[in-house]
């Protein structure tokens, strides 16, 4: 005795075909436009800055400042320990990435982006200035090294 194929399995069949085709095109262009940067994207956590004017090298892990870069956004963040005033900042901007070129500029503060960064604002982060212009030394899916006039910015992927 064969089974007989009804109706109803036949349209359950077409339903289930055509959800399983749905998603895989979802899976397949989802999360195409947010990596568009390469190695560039995702989030950076800083590790050492070497001052240049004394090649003196400081080890700043423990001071919590990421770097994130997603699309033509950069963000800047700094944690702080739990006894400081102050329990994080955060500021967002924009950069141009081009070849070993990376220029980060238009940084304004994240909890009020109608104010614009300062180089004051900045600092804390390491940044130059509002407008700062970096060599890419190294760049792969692990680590990053940045090199403006003043200073070398080393960060792990995070």
């Amino acid at each position: 005795m064969t089974p007989t194929v009804t109706n109803t399995h036949l349209a359950m069949k077409k339903i289930l075909y055509s959800i399983l085709a749905a998603c895989a095109f979802a899976c397949t262009t989802s999360c195409g436009d947010f990596d568009i940067n390469g190695d560039l994207d995702g989030m950076w956590h800083l590790r050492t800055v070497e001052t240049l004017a004394d090649n003196s090298i400081e080890n700043v892990k423990e001071q919590c400042v990421y770097y994130s870069v997603q699309q033509s956004l950069i963000t800047v963040k700094r944690l702080y320990k739990q006894n400081s005033e102050e329990k994080y900042k955060q500021h967002i901007g924009r950069f141009i990435h081009a070849g070993d070129s990376l220029i980060l500029h238009n940084f304004r503060v994240f909890q009020d982006e109608s104010v614009i960064a300062t180089n004051e604002s900045l600092r804390s982060f390491y940044l130059d200035a509002t407008t700062s212009r970096y060599a890419v030394k190294k760049l792969n899916a692990d680590e990053m090294v940045l090199r403006s006039n003043l200073r070398e910015l080393t960060f792990k992927k995070f």
